[in-house]
């Protein structure tokens, strides 16, 4: 319905930079002093903006904690966080409760049972690649063996919707070497697999030092052989989005089970609701479907910029109002 919203906690710190990532998450090894403040700031963000999503009585349906990479948070930290958005807002409607554990070398049994207690639902633990020389080619410090104990610690725990994401078109993987990934990962059994094309981003180590990539017809084959392993493994397709700068021009995939396919992401691509953007380099989109209109908040992207502006969350608070008077009638 018109009342109906999503919320999204973006924590911009990862414990490495990959080489093909143009986001701002700090490696945590430069800025773990700014997760403190940073943390405690959010908290006031969900405080002073819960006041508005109260009043106007928005009704959250689907809650996203992406990054960055949240399990770089601690177990407390993470308990801390789930709790204060517990407190502040009604999560009594919310359908799906997705938190990303993407990078294995920070999950941990502790963390994953946090989540559960709080309310997750979904997780997403995510490979990129299972071939260690491409893990390694491209700046992450975990194994293809660390990506299926982390697996198995998330359905440990009891989640049983689990994302894993794999990209296509990474330096020095071939497509014999994807074919084995996307093995590897469909011997694991994730309701969701999603498959990005890399994109090649200004300013990134894999553009800047011109590392050598998979041509575009390697990257053709690739495609061709997710498109033809997932259908035969019950999957289907579900979202996609192109991105600029994609290799060959191709464009990510999300496929899924049937039944397990992310609200979240169907709102972002289909922008039916409005998504609330919380934390560091959030985008909140306020959405009024009836006239087609979307209004854009920017949260800062730095942890050392959003932490010193906490104005802005007032601002925030008084837009989302108005917008709600002017296209909703809400007051």
């Amino acid at each position: 319905g018109a009342r109906d919203i999503a919320l999204y906690i973006g924590i911009p710190f990862c414990p490495t930079r990959c080489h093909y990532c143009s986001f701002v998450s700090h490696s945590v090894e430069k800025s773990m002093k700014l997760v403190g403040p940073f943390l405690e700031t959010l908290l006031a963000e969900i405080r002073i903006l819960s006041k508005a999503v109260n009043d106007l009585g928005l009704n959250i349906i689907s809650v996203y904690i992406g990054g960055g990479t949240p399990t770089t948070l601690g177990a407390g930290e993470l308990s801390l966080l789930m709790q204060e958005l517990a407190a502040s807002f009604d999560l009594g409607q919310v359908r799906e409760y997705t938190v990303e554990a993407g990078r294995p070398d920070t999950v941990t049994d502790e963390k994953l049972l946090a989540l559960r207690q709080n309310g997750a639902t979904r997780v997403s633990v995510n490979p990129q690649s299972m071939s260690d020389d491409v893990l390694n080619a491209i700046g992450r410090r975990h194994t293809a063996e660390d990506v299926i104990t982390a697996f198995k610690k998330a359905r440990m725990a009891g989640f049983d919707v689990v994302n894993m994401d794999l990209i296509a078109g990474l330096p020095g993987d071939t497509p014999a070497g994807f074919k084995r990934s996307l093995g590897e990962i469909l011997t694991l059994n994730p309701e969701n697999v999603t498959v990005h094309t890399l994109a090649l981003k200004k300013g990134t180590k894999v553009t800047l030092e011109q590392m050598a990539l998979p041509g575009g017809g390697d990257v053709a084959d690739m495609i061709g052989t997710a498109w033809d392993a997932l259908r035969a493994g019950g999957y289907s397709p579900y979202y996609l989005y192109r991105q600029k700068f994609m290799s060959g021009g191709f464009e990510n995939i999300g496929w899924c089970r049937p039944g397990t396919q992310s609200l979240y992401n169907i709102l972002i691509m289909e922008e039916l609701a409005t998504i609330l953007a919380l934390g560091g380099g959030g985008v909140t989109k306020l959405v009024a479907p009836a006239e087609g209109k979307i209004e854009r908040i920017f949260n800062l992207k730095y942890p050392y910029e959003y932490i010193k502006d906490t104005d802005r969350f007032y601002k925030k608070n008084d837009t989302l109002t108005r917008f709600y008077a002017a296209h909703h009638g809400l007051v």
